[in-house]
């Protein structure tokens, strides 16, 4: 009997119409990912009954939910699909602001065993979190954080499905990809990392005769980041300890036509601080930031793709 290997995996999605069902004759989009996080999580109970004999009366299902990580390294065009998810909106001239539109996927992992193959398909899926690290000399790297309502396990592809391969264009690296990157307008600005996160703050909605959540209920768009500089001035700590802000944007990319811009207009920077001062360390300005609605965009976010 053959046994699965990590390396043989196969990660594919298609867009849902109707929450928790998958479309007939799926046009699959095979995604590429570092690492793949989802599955199904029990909640259980136990009887409480006393008994003579001291053992326990029964383990019962309580109900099932779908969640999981999945890591990526970005690559142009491997996750647009998944960004109008994270931004409840979609792309209109390439550029996209987060909006109100959920939207949810079907995700099927398929494990090699040789001749019958193992399928999970996870139906309801939406995306929770959706996070970029970008890191001075390394891989601009990045999570999906899903849920899901429920998994399903097949031996075999579902009727009519198709698999459309995942593109091969290069990964970015902080190093040769990322540009024009500009922190509150201010001059001498040199950051080593930014963090960026998109919250959803999904929740499940269970009910009684079911053990799955009904679609999930929708929490505010948390646009938040932490930059981390190098500090060669008070005039960006002084914004920090004035609960100031500004705005963050950069691009991402080296073909032209295949760049994103990213742009959180509005910044309000949070407790932030120096690292402590060693002999053997740089001076570091550490400053969590919330992004906030901007008039200019009609949001907290904007990605423009195809950038020359």
């Amino acid at each position: 009997m053959p046994l699965a290997s990590g390396s043989g995996t196969r990660i594919a999605y298609v867009a849902e119409t109707v929450f928790g069902t998958t479309p007939a004759n799926p046009a699959f989009q095979v995604l590429r990912l570092t690492g793949a996080g989802l599955r199904s999580n029990k909640s259980t109970g136990t009887s409480e009954e006393i008994r003579r004999d001291r053992n326990v009366t029964d383990e019962f299902l309580l109900g099932v939910d779908v969640a999981g990580d999945n890591g990526f390294e970005l690559s142009y065009g491997s996750f647009d699909d998944l960004i109008d998810g994270a931004l409840f909106s979609a792309w209109d001239d390439d550029v996209i602001v987060n909006g109100l539109t959920p939207k949810s996927y079907t995700f099927e992992e398929t494990l090699e065993l040789g001749v019958t193959d193992s399928f999970s398909r996870f139906s309801g899926v939406m995306v929770n979190q959706l996070s970029l690290d970008i890191q001075a000399r390394s891989k601009v790297t990045g999570s999906l954080s899903l849920m899901g309502q429920k998994e399903v396990l097949a031996t075999a592809a579902l009727a009519g499905a198709t698999y459309a391969e995942a593109n091969d264009n290069k990964i970015d690296t902080a190093s040769a990809s990322v540009a024009a990157l500009n922190v509150t307008g201010l001059a001498g600005v040199f950051v080593r990392r930014v963090q960026l996160q998109i919250a959803n703050n999904l929740r499940t909605r269970p009910v009684v005769g079911s053990l799955y959540s009904e679609e999930f209920g929708v929490g505010v768009c948390d646009v938040t980041c932490t930059i981390e500089a190098y500090f060669s001035s008070n005039a960006l700590y002084q914004k920090v300890l004035d609960h100031g802000g500004g705005a963050l944007s950069f691009n991402i990319g080296t073909v032209a036509g295949q760049k994103y811009t990213v742009l959180l207009p509005k910044l309000i920077f949070q407790n932030g601080e120096r690292t402590q001062r060693q002999n053997s360390s740089d001076v570091m300005l550490n400053i969590p930031a919330r992004a906030v609605f901007d008039d200019s965009i009609g949001g907290s976010i904007q990605i423009t793709r195809a950038v020359a």
